[in-house]
């Protein structure tokens, strides 16, 4: 049976993805070189592989499995935080995010 929370973090990531798709809607998004477009984490099938792109940045899934644990909800500053730190790991760097978690 699944658990309360396995059903937790899907809610979770559920609820994101909704507003997400809301706010896409909203500000017109039709073409997949708007920028709200490409600024959202997308996932594609490549040469048997998964990639992740976000923005201007491209990244291998890796396939890093990190177990069934709470999550936090996902705000717009956790949307750029993906996006800041996304962008340094393609450019060979780093980030070190501060702040006790879930502060937002």
């Amino acid at each position: 049976p699944i658990s309360r929370l396995t059903l937790e973090a899907l809610i979770v990531i559920d609820v994101h993805a909704r507003d997400v798709i809301q706010q896409l809607a909203q500000l017109g998004v039709s073409e997949e070189n708007d920028f709200e477009w490409l600024a959202q984490m997308r996932y594609y099938w490549e040469d048997d592989n998964i990639i992740v792109r976000i923005i201007n940045a491209t990244l291998s899934y890796n396939y890093e499995y990190l177990g069934n644990s709470a999550r936090l909800v996902i705000t717009p500053l956790t949307d750029r935080c993906y996006r800041t730190l996304s962008g340094a790991i393609h450019l060979n760097l780093g980030g070190a995010p501060e702040g006790p978690a879930g502060t937002g």
